[in-house]
């Protein structure tokens, strides 16, 4: 990017400097960022390769590396998205309402445990769980209480359920949605759908084996984006941020979603569809962790990395196939429970990470959540932290501030060079269901885990208040109960469906599905018609158990 001799001249001063000041005392430590890249101690022209035009280029332009947008946040703000969900249906409606009253721009259903693994609440395995996690939706009468009053056609809505029980719970949303009288082919919102998410992220229970999990998947993409039924809707969100929970690092994670993308991507691809047909509605969500410059250079090099395989790999002819767009979650695992409000310090710290990084929608955590689901006070701070940065700091005046930082732009290359290796070392052992059914990926988790643990008790990675400044659990914080009565409310809920629903007709429909599901064919016309009918979550995935069998994950301890 430099002119020959100013870099030779560059490179002599260079030298003449670290005679100079080698002598210098520094702290004694390793230098290297969270993903364990050894960095220099000060950076120069000398450290950006590549050319301009080919590597970094021009924001909303290939290859994106400066945001897929021309004008980013100068022409909108970034999706600002909460978690929310607990208790009823009912009591989610409130919390979204209550944070769309505050200015809030996109919804969020986090599921509970048993909507998650298709469970019905009379189930005893899993009924002490209703809604002690996340909102419990088993049915379409659940849908239209989350929805009642809410703008669903004006604001986006995710929804956190994964391959197992997308097909039957996104059905219920869109089957809603037309009982309200909205064309879904309108409706904007995302899926999370992510098989990687239900397994090395989640410990699932009676789930089916991960060829299965893509296969449904892909289903949904299939009938959503392809077959133009839901088109706006983004069907697969690859979520990186839930196993960077669970201790891999910054290369890891973007290596376990692009290597899942392509795996579905090739899904599609076998059924005759071009890539060019869907692939502009793939959603991803990475996390923002504790290293402030990687993590922002990690976010541009995902977009690099994006373009590239799409351009070279997929031979993708659209310009918006080549577009990397993301959410951002804030760290979960770096919040305490002891002085639980630095983690509001915490946060903005790494909202600050995704919005220089260019993210499409953030979710900023609660300060609370290292102790319990988030109370609305928390909630409204973490929104307010958002708007802090949108309204406050002027960090949107320009795109990508930060480009042309000699240490961002070197380690936005060095990242990218660690990400393509790691994808190679993952496409070795096949498709990502491979890699899931071998067990490989869970020694991957395992092994990193271990890792940052130990990190943690050597004190080599600092968690204020835990191995640094100690201090006892903090006892003034408000803790948030979810409602005692949800197990009573939601068995009440599918009693009284179950009583006005033509029950033969379900039977008659389940037969359908089953036969649908031997035959390997697309699920979700069939689950459109099922719980439109009134079919419970627990009784759509109860015929994936009884086709597809139980899957044991081969956990790696």
């Amino acid at each position: 990017m430099f002119d020959k001799n100013y870099l030779d001249k560059i490179k002599e001063e260079k030298e003449n400097w670290d005679s100079k000041f080698n002598q210098n005392n520094e702290n004694d430590g390793k230098f290297v960022t969270d993903s364990e890249i050894p960095i220099k101690r000060v950076y120069t022209p000398l450290d950006v390769k590549g050319d301009y035009l080919e590597e970094i280029g021009f924001p909303g332009a290939p290859p994106y590396t400066r945001g897929v947008y021309p004008s980013m946040y100068r022409g909108r703000l970034w999706t600002m998205r909460l978690f929310s969900g607990h208790g009823t249906p009912e009591e989610t409606n409130l919390r979204w309402k209550y944070l769309y009253k505050n200015g809030e721009t996109g919804f969020s259903a986090a599921v509970d445990t048993l909507t998650f693994n298709g469970i019905d609440p009379t189930n005893k395995d899993g009924a002490p769980e209703v809604g002690t996690s996340g909102v419990p939706l088993y049915c379409v009468d659940s849908l239209l209480a989350l929805t009642e009053g809410v703008p669903i056609d004006k604001i986006s809505v995710a929804l956190v359920v994964e391959p197992f029980t997308c097909a039957p719970v996104s059905a219920m949303y869109f089957n809603a949605a037309k009982m309200r009288g909205y064309d879904i082919k309108q409706l904007i919102g995302t899926t999370q759908n992510d098989i990687l998410t239900m397994t090395v992220g989640y410990i699932p229970y009676k789930n089916s084996p991960p060829n299965h999990l893509l296969r449904l998947a892909c289903d949904f993409i299939e009938w959503t984006v392809p077959q133009k039924n839901v088109p706006k809707w983004h069907p697969i969100n690859f979520t990186g941020y839930n196993y960077r929970e669970g201790g891999i690092s910054a290369i890891q994670e973007l290596g376990f979603v692009f290597a899942s993308a392509c795996s579905h991507i090739d899904n599609l691809v076998e059924r005759g569809w071009k890539a060019d047909d869907f692939v502009n509605r793939l959603a991803f969500h990475l996390a923002a962790h504790k290293d402030f410059f990687e993590e922002i250079a990690k976010y541009r090099a995902a977009r690099r990395i994006w373009a590239k395989l799409m351009r070279d790999r997929y031979d993708c002819k659209d310009p918006h196939s080549l577009q990397f767009r993301f959410h951002v979650q804030t760290a979960g695992s770096s919040l305490t429970a002891q002085t639980p409000k630095v983690n509001i310090v915490r946060t903005a710290i790494q909202a600050l990470e995704a919005n220089l990084g260019g993210c499409q929608s953030l979710h900023t955590n609660s300060y609370d959540e290292a102790i319990c689901l988030p109370t609305e006070e928390a909630a409204l701070i973490a929104l307010r932290t958002q708007q802090v940065i949108a309204e406050e700091t002027r960090i949107t005046n320009t795109v990508d501030p930060l480009a042309g930082s000699y240490y961002v732009e070197w380690l936005t290359d060095e990242i990218e060079d660690r990400v393509w290796d790691y994808i190679d070392k993952i496409e070795k052992i096949g498709s990502i269901d491979k890699a899931l059914s071998s067990g490989w990926l869970y020694k991957e988790m395992r092994d990193a885990f271990h890792k940052r643990r130990k990190r943690i008790e050597n004190g080599e990675e600092i968690m204020l208040g835990v191995n640094k400044y100690e201090v006892s659990y903090d006892d003034c914080t408000d803790v948030f109960r979810t409602n005692k009565d949800a197990i009573e409310i939601e068995v009440r809920r599918i009693k009284m469906l179950k009583e006005r629903r033509d029950n033969a007709k379900i039977v008659s429909l389940l037969d359908k599905l089953r036969n649908v599901c031997e035959k390997e064919e697309n699920v979700m016309p069939i689950i459109m018609e099922v719980t439109k009918a009134g079919a419970t979550i627990g009784e759509i995935c109860d015929i994936y158990r009884e086709v597809f069998g139980i899957w044991d994950p081969p956990l790696a301890i």
